[in-house]
């Protein structure tokens, strides 16, 4: 019966001119159009390189997309602290300083931040999971799931700050304001 395949294991040790000389000698010795030899560490390596690069992609989309958010965020609060005056009126003559408004409205940004991070991280976990499961059945491969947690990190901590500047920022603007 015709053999589908052949392994060859090389010395960890051996260079890169030495496994290119195996490779052509196989192919060489074995004229045929149909042989396919090819270097599994060159193809690691090459993988690791387009992995590494597409990870770098996506912490730039990140980045640009936590400026955009950063600027909506501000905006929002802006206006959310420009519409709530009276309110504002109404906490400070209760007792409330201003340090104190100003903690409540990071707390409120805090808080949807890192309830919408939640949500996503596990919405976003199980989608992912069906779907890598999915592939799995159809591929008859083992299920591997991984979790980026370089890209997890960065999001959480960007997320963070993006709400904690851009609620402290506006609401700074409550310090000219007077009670009445």
């Amino acid at each position: 019966p015709a053999k589908r395949g052949l392994f060859i294991k090389v010395r960890p040790d051996a260079s890169l001119q030495q496994r290119e000389a195996l490779i052509s000698g196989l192919r060489n010795f074995i004229p045929s159009n149909e042989l396919l030899v090819s270097n599994t560490k060159q193809l690691v390596t090459s993988t690791d390189t387009a992995i590494s690069l597409l990870n770098l992609f996506f912490d730039m989309v990140s980045l640009i997309v936590f400026v955009l958010c950063f600027f909506a965020l501000f905006v929002s609060f802006t206006s959310n602290v420009n519409e709530n005056a009276w309110e504002f009126g109404v906490l400070r003559a209760l007792g409330l300083r201003i340090s104190q408004l100003i903690r409540v409205y990071v707390y409120e940004a805090l808080a949807l931040v890192l309830s919408s991070m939640l949500l996503g991280v596990l919405i976003g976990n199980l989608v992912s999971a069906t779907l890598t499961l999915q592939t799995d059945l159809f591929t008859e491969f083992r299920f591997s799931f991984h979790f980026p947690w370089g890209l997890f990190f960065l999001v959480f901590s960007m997320s963070v700050l993006v709400a904690f500047f851009g609620s402290y920022l506006p609401s700074r603007n409550l310090r000219s304001k007077k009670i009445a």
